[in-house]
């Protein structure tokens, strides 16, 4: 392509799917400020939708560090969850973490019985001031790091099970609230939620497929629409 016929990269549509964009206010305000003609901002989860689901009706449940919850239907697109630890993440990892540790006090209490997940910590981190300096202490990623090992200590320790089943609970009864009926399709999405399927109910097992794609095909989706639409 010559230099004369090339389009200028600022004429290039663009959508940038962004964690933090909260509110309408905010994209408006970030387009602004990005020397594009054609750009849209929005929210990262709708670009996880869009990717999962192409324009298909369905839902997600995404379950890694942090969770979240979403619809598609008719075109129009709902959101439970994602608003970080602090607030929410029910069911993430970090949650699973969290929950795991809090086992390893009861433990250290007396008040549970030691098993594979309570030994794991022991060895890997200590036993009750350490699990607190290490709650304290530890990153969001850190702690959502212990997640594999409940879901490898599930198998054979019924309180890793359990941590796991509470888990998937939420993150049912999250989805529930944003439609009265079941979803044609459920995609689990991030490296925890394929491991919450067996513990979700069976009417919801029964709608899981594959994703379509991930959050950037999904941008990049979004991107031909506003190419499109111009």
């Amino acid at each position: 392509m010559s230099e004369e016929s090339a389009q200028p990269l600022t004429d290039i549509p663009a959508v940038f799917a962004l964690a933090g964009v909260v509110s309408d206010d905010i994209a408006r305000q970030a387009e602004t400020a990005l020397p594009l003609a054609r750009v849209r901002v929005c929210e990262d989860r709708l670009a996880a939708l869009r990717g999962a689901l192409g324009k298909d009706d369905g839902a997600v449940l995404h379950a890694g560090t942090g969770s979240f919850l979403a619809r598609q239907q008719d075109g129009r697109a709902r959101f439970a969850g994602g608003w970080g630890p602090q607030l929410g993440d029910e069911g993430s990892g970090y949650w699973i973490g969290r929950e795991a540790l809090r086992h390893g006090l009861r433990v250290f209490e007396k008040r549970a019985a030691p098993g594979d997940l309570a030994r794991w910590l022991g060895a890997e981190i200590g036993a009750g001031p350490a699990l607190i300096a290490f709650a304290r202490s530890g990153s969001v990623k850190s702690i959502a790091a212990l997640a594999p090992c409940v879901v490898d200590a599930a198998a054979s320790d019924p309180a890793a099970g359990d941590i796991l089943s509470r888990a998937a609970t939420h993150l049912a009864d999250n989805l529930a609230d944003l439609s009265d009926d079941l979803p044609q399709r459920l995609c689990l999405t991030g490296g925890v939620a394929p491991h919450l399927e067996p513990y979700l109910p069976s009417a919801l097992q029964a709608r899981v497929t594959a994703p379509d794609g991930t959050p950037l095909d999904g941008a990049l989706a979004m991107a031909r629409d506003l190419a499109v639409a111009q």
